[in-house]
């Protein structure tokens, strides 16, 4: 009975141990006479099975862009015949020391005017036990007040016009999270804090200076 109760309780934790996503990806690709479009969406797999779900979403993000970029397509080159609707997607991954593989998509879409919009989405997934992570999961309930003052005050301390000059607070719905390295990253949306040429403004905190605000047990 002893050595059951040793050696089960192993096989347990082993089996955890070796928990792994892998990530793929699925591109699509099309030049039309109103449009264009070059899309690349991640595609997960845990433990060597695809998940689903996930999977699934960014499949019915890309049908809906397709068709989206057509249609606007056509309303473009009313306007102006030389313009095509555009639409780009890819992905970064990053590679971390918190056991979580961290994907940022990015979402390119240029409908007319003086240029397009991106959107980011990010994805983070614990790499033993396929669970999506989200902010909450993370972090204790004070730590995103305590974020969104520091920030603010990054930016009210900054002179060279690289954020906007109004902003009275911020808001960490308006940014992703992605880990990169031994960094938990924010990256804010397009316009959010900052305009057109600051692009997506980053905040990176080294986990050692932000471990009181960890409640999640990373591997």
């Amino acid at each position: 009975m002893k050595s059951k109760n040793i050696v089960i309780p192993f096989l347990l934790i082993s089996s955890l141990a070796f928990g792994d996503i892998k990530v793929e990806s699925i591109k699509k690709i099309k030049t039309g006479k109103d449009f264009r479009y070059n899309l690349t969406i991640p595609q997960f797999k845990f433990n060597g099975k695809e998940m689903r779900d996930l999977n699934g979403a960014f499949t019915n993000d890309v049908l809906t862009t397709i068709e989206r970029t057509k249609a606007v397509g056509e309303e473009v080159s009313k306007m102006d015949s030389d313009l095509k609707a555009e639409a780009f997607m890819n992905f970064d991954e990053y590679k971390n020391s918190f056991g979580v593989t961290s994907v940022v998509l990015n979402n390119y879409m240029f409908e007319g005017g003086a240029h397009g919009m991106t959107v980011l989405s990010s994805y983070n997934i614990d790499n033993t036990t396929g669970k999506i992570l989200t902010f909450d999961d993370i972090f204790i309930k004070s730590a995103k007040q305590s974020f969104e003052k520091g920030i603010l005050q990054i930016i009210k301390n900054n002179n060279d016009g690289k954020y906007m000059s109004d902003i009275e607070s911020v808001d960490l719905n308006s940014a992703v999270m992605y880990f990169d390295g031994d960094y938990v990253v924010f990256k804010f949306q397009q316009y959010s804090i900052a305009p057109y040429s600051s692009g997506e403004p980053a905040f990176r905190y080294n986990k050692n200076n932000i471990k009181s605000f960890f409640k999640y047990k990373f591997n």
